[in-house]
């Protein structure tokens, strides 16, 4: 009530000087309240607070990953390069993961790659085999009894897995305190020799970005490539997802074949099944795609008397592929080579790390008149990749 008076009495007081001042103009000290002001500003801003909006996720997000060589421990990115097959070679997926749902919220992190066959419109598994497939999976749920699982689920020896590993690391980008988890999620393995050769179709590789929805996917520009999707699900059903693709070095290798023996007597043909031979010879090869073997021999020489010979068309082969015995006069396919209605090159192996075929068998024919003793010669096996 006392300030309703002070209000008042200010309100009667000023309607009065105003009252004065128009009898006494000269007299303006009469009333000098009607001056009050405050000495300097008339109107300014605040801005000393701030309002904040914190935006989360529903769906975790993929802030970054690549696909990675261990050059003696130093880590080099091989997004959409080559990557060899030595049995050797170590290699990984990386993910940076981050929920603002929390960690506990994430429930599989899927990583699959696949040989896309000359075609981006393949998927993972559309060809079974190990040699064109991989399957990766961590796991998070309440199965796992809160530890998390890492699992092979292509567990052939086509590749090595290595040691996986799951760091918590910030979100300094994206992430909200008290709301965002982060981690880094790596996978290891090593390929075996049979890895299927992914050369690619062009030497420029496009490393455009296409952004949709929470996923990003860099162009899959590349036919006859190796795709490979990294997949986020999580409890409520949300996915997140990235994809891209690397290419793989070609490589063969013979790694052994016996030695064939024959025994007969002159005016014949004995095979290695016959007494005293050596029976079906084993070769053991070593690709990694589409490919052929030929085999080819000079004149058998007598390792005595080198003047005498058989002649190198008296030599027949077949196995392999090929069902029936063709003169090893010139090179004979056991694989491919257009030959005998083989196929321009046998398919590349889609399971194990090496061929062996064991069914080779040579015969050969023993003029009449020909010195005994033992003639030989040596064997040359070529195998070749489709490029």
């Amino acid at each position: 009530m006392a300030n309703h008076k002070k209000i008042a009495s200010l309100f009667v007081i000023s309607i009065i000087c105003v009252t004065l001042t128009n009898f006494e103009y000269e007299s303006k000290k009469i009333c000098p309240i009607s001056h009050v002001h405050a000495d300097g500003i008339s109107s300014a801003w605040y801005n000393n607070s701030t309002l904040s909006v914190h935006i989360i996720h529903s769906a975790p997000r993929i802030n970054w990953y690549d696909f990675q060589y261990n050059d003696s421990g130093t880590w080099i990115s091989k997004l959409n390069q080559k990557i060899e097959v030595d049995n050797d070679s170590e290699y990984r997926f990386i993910i940076n993961i981050s929920s603002d749902q929390g960690w506990d919220d994430i429930e599989f992190i899927n990583v699959t790659s696949w040989y896309d066959n000359g075609t981006e419109s393949s998927y993972y598994n559309e060809t079974n085999g190990g040699n064109i497939n991989l399957y990766i999976q961590y796991e998070n749920t309440s199965a796992t009894s809160n530890n998390s699982v890492f699992r092979d689920l292509w567990p052939n020896n086509e590749i090595r897995f290595g040691t996986h590993q799951s760091r918590v690391v910030n979100d300094t980008l994206y992430g909200l305190p008290g709301f965002t988890e982060a981690r880094n999620i790596t996978f290891t393995f090593i390929p075996n020799k049979q890895f299927r050769y992914a050369p690619g179709e062009n030497t420029t590789w496009n490393e455009s970005v296409i952004l949709a929805d929470n996923s990003s996917k860099y162009g899959l520009y590349n036919i006859f490539s190796w795709n490979f999707n990294i997949t986020i699900d999580d409890s409520e059903g949300y996915q997140s997802w990235v994809a891209d693709e690397f290419g793989v070095y070609i490589y063969s290798e013979i790694l052994s074949a016996q030695n064939p023996s024959i025994v007969g007597y002159p005016g014949s043909n004995y095979s290695v099944t016959d007494t005293g031979g050596s029976g079906n010879i084993t070769i053991i090869t070593c690709s990694n795609g589409n490919y052929s073997l030929s085999v080819n021999i000079s004149d058998l020489i007598h390792e005595s008397i080198p003047t005498h010979s058989i002649d190198q068309s008296n030599v027949y082969v077949q196995g392999g592929n090929r069902t029936t015995f063709r003169s090893l006069l010139n090179s004979v396919f056991l694989y491919g080579g257009s030959q005998d209605s083989l196929p321009d090159y046998h398919r590349a192996e889609l399971w194990g790390n090496f061929v062996n075929t064991s069914n080779i068998e040579y015969k050969c024919y023993i003029p009449l008149g020909q010195l005994a003793g033992r003639y030989s010669t040596q064997i040359y096996y070529h195998l070749q990749i489709e490029e």
